[in-house]
C-alpha cells in the first residue's frame, strides 16, 4: 500500500512538472509572439499605441525612420538654397553663430526630448478627446472653416464631390466648425456629406480661442490622425485636389508623408516673430536657407514617426501661447515691406516650418512630391457661394 501510495505521488508531482513546463512554454511563445509583433509594427511604421505621450521613448525606431526618409529617393530633384543673403525674401545663407546641428540624430532628440514640446498625459487626453465621434476609416480628409471661408469652404467641398469621391475608396470627411453662423452649420451638415464636429475652444487655453492664432489646426490634426488606420489628408478652404489624388495617397504610403511647398514661399525668419525662436531654443539666422511650409496641406501616414516627431511637438507648440501666438494676431498677421527678419508671423505656418526644417534639414525635397501644381492646386479667393443651395434643390 506504502509503495503504491508512493507512486501515486510520483506520478502527481511528474504530472505537475510537466504542467509547468507546459506552462512556461506556452508563456514563452506568447512573449516571442509579442516581440515579434512589435517588430513588424515597427517596421511598417504602424505602431498601435500611438496615444501615448512623448517620453523620448522609441528613439531607435524614430531615429531609424527619419535615415530612412532622408536617404530615399522620391523622385524628386534636390532644392538647394546658397546663395548670399540679400535685400530680398528669398531663403538664403549668411554666416551663424547658432546654426542647425549637422547630426540629424541631435536634431531629433531636440524636438522629442523637448519638455517644451512634449505633451502631458492630459493635455494628450483633452486633444484625443475632440476625436471621439469620429469613426475610424482607412482615410480621414480633415478641414475646417469659420464663416468668412464658407464660400471658398463650399467650392472645397464641390472639389471633393466630383472629384475625390469617384476616385477613392473607404474614406471619412471631418469637418470641424470653428465659427460658422447656425445657418451655414445647418447648411453644411446637410450637404457636405462629412461629419461636423464643433471645435471645444473652452478645454484649452484662452488663446486657443483666438481663431487667428491658428491653434485649434495642429490640435485637431493630432486628435483626428488617431481615427486613421492608414492617412491623415489635412485641407484649408483654398485646397483643390485633383484627379491624380490616389497616386498622392499611395506615394504618402511609400514616402511616410508629403508636404506642399510652392515656389513663393519666403525664408522663415521672414515671417516669424523672434519669441517662437527663443521657445524652440534656436536662432532665427538658423532658418534663413529654408522657406516656409504651409500648414494649410499636408498628408502623414498614421505612424509613430509622423505623430511623435511632428504632431505631438506642433501640437504643444499650439497649446502655448508663446510658443505659436506670442503677439497678438491682428497686429502681425499682414505682411508689410520691407522683407527684414519678423516683419509678420505666420502662427501655426512658422511653427511647422521650425519642426520640418530641424527635421529633415536640406533633405526636405525628399517628402516634397514632384510637380506639386499637378496633384493639387491653393486657390485662395475661390468661392462657390450658392454650391450647398443647388445640391439642397437637386436634392
Amino acid at each position: 500500500m506504502f509503495f503504491r501510495r508512493r507512486g501515486y505521488v510520483k506520478c502527481l508531482a511528474a504530472l505537475a512538472a510537466l504542467s509547468f513546463m507546459a506552462w512556461l512554454y506556452f508563456e514563452a511563445s506568447q512573449l516571442k509572439l509579442a516581440h515579434l509583433k512589435t517588430l513588424l509594427r515597427r517596421q511598417n511604421g504602424l505602431m498601435f499605441n500611438t496615444s501615448r505621450p512623448s517620453r523620448g521613448g522609441d528613439m531607435e525606431y524614430l531615429s531609424g525612420r527619419l535615415r530612412e526618409i532622408l536617404s530615399r529617393d522620391n523622385g524628386a530633384p534636390k532644392i538647394v538654397f546658397n546663395r548670399s543673403c540679400t535685400n530680398n525674401s528669398d531663403a538664403c545663407v549668411k554666416n551663424c553663430s547658432r546654426p542647425l546641428h549637422w547630426n540629424p540624430d541631435v536634431r531629433l532628440r531636440e524636438i522629442i526630448e523637448s519638455p517644451n514640446l512634449t505633451l502631458s498625459r492630459h493635455q494628450l487626453d483633452t486633444i484625443l478627446s475632440m476625436a471621439d465621434a469620429i469613426p475610424e476609416s482607412d482615410v480621414i480628409f480633415l478641414s475646417a472653416s469659420s464663416s468668412n471661408h464658407y464660400d471658398e469652404m463650399q467650392a472645397m467641398f464641390h472639389r471633393l464631390h466630383t472629384v475625390v469621391w469617384p476616385l477613392v475608396k473607404d474614406f471619412t470627411v471631418v469637418f470641424f466648425d470653428i465659427g460658422l453662423t447656425p445657418e451655414q452649420r445647418m447648411m453644411t451638415e446637410k450637404h457636405c456629406r462629412c461629419r461636423v464636429i464643433t471645435f471645444p475652444k473652452e478645454m484649452f487655453p484662452v488663446h486657443v480661442a483666438d481663431m487667428y492664432c491658428y491653434s485649434w489646426k495642429p490640435l485637431i490634426a493630432r486628435a483626428v490622425i488617431e481615427k486613421a488606420r492608414k492617412l491623415l489628408v489635412y485641407m484649408d478652404a483654398s485646397i483643390r485636389w485633383s484627379a491624380r489624388i490616389p497616386e498622392l495617397l499611395n506615394r504618402t504610403m511609400e514616402v511616410g508623408l508629403q508636404l506642399f511647398r510652392p515656389s513663393y514661399m519666403a525664408r522663415i525668419p521672414l515671417h516669424t516673430v523672434n519669441e517662437t525662436f527663443q521657445y524652440f531654443r534656436d536662432s532665427p539666422c538658423a532658418y534663413d536657407a529654408f522657406p516656409e511650409m504651409p500648414g494649410g496641406l499636408f498628408i502623414y501616414r498614421k505612424d509613430l514617426f509622423n505623430i511623435r516627431a511632428i504632431l505631438e511637438p506642433w501640437a504643444r507648440c499650439a497649446l502655448e501661447a508663446a510658443c505659436m501666438c506670442p503677439v497678438k494676431p491682428m497686429s502681425y498677421i499682414w505682411c508689410h515691406d520691407p522683407p527684414v527678419d519678423h516683419r509678420c508671423h505666420r502662427f501655426d505656418q512658422s511653427a511647422i516650418g521650425i519642426i520640418t526644417a530641424k527635421l529633415f534639414g536640406s533633405d526636405i525635397y525628399r517628402v516634397l512630391p514632384p510637380d506639386m501644381d499637378s496633384f493639387v492646386s491653393i486657390q485662395r479667393g475661390h468661392q462657390m457661394p450658392h454650391y450647398f443651395n443647388a445640391t439642397e434643390s437637386i436634392t
